[in-house]
């Protein structure tokens, strides 16, 4: 009975090690690396112009993004939410000039998707922060 008893334990201890094994070169998984990744997909089209695509990943800001810290930090401020952008008291003309956006991915894990038309792009900057208009 006590060997039986023994070898139980000896059994559970070594199921009980393999989640941390399994998780590769004796380091343990981050439970929360899924949950804080962003990873976004901007597209942009601009009046007689191709639609040109951008990637953007924060933390660590990357990506070909032509300024993905500034866009991360935006975003942050904003908790991901991308209605949530704008840049200060903004002057913009009148020129019918449309501008299109589209944004998808996640933010810290949680999807999020955009889309908006701006009568022209300085109208898109002041709605965007610097995340979506160049």
């Amino acid at each position: 009975m006590r060997s039986m008893t023994t070898a139980l334990c000896g059994a559970f201890l070594v199921l009980a090690a393999a989640p941390a094994v399994a998780a590769g070169d004796g380091e343990r998984a981050d439970p929360r690396s899924d949950e804080r990744a962003t990873a976004l997909t901007i597209t942009v089209t601009a009046a007689g112009q191709a639609t040109r695509t951008y990637r953007l990943t924060c933390d660590p800001d990357a990506g070909d993004h032509p300024a993905p810290a500034v866009a991360c930090a935006r975003l942050r401020a904003a908790d991901g939410k991308l209605g949530g952008l704008r840049r200060p008291a903004t002057s913009c003309g009148w020129v019918y000039q449309p501008y299109k956006v589209g944004v998808m991915g996640t933010w810290r894990g949680r999807n999020i998707s955009y889309n908006g038309t701006f009568t022209n792009v300085c109208r898109a900057k002041a709605a965007g922060a610097d995340v979506f208009a160049f």
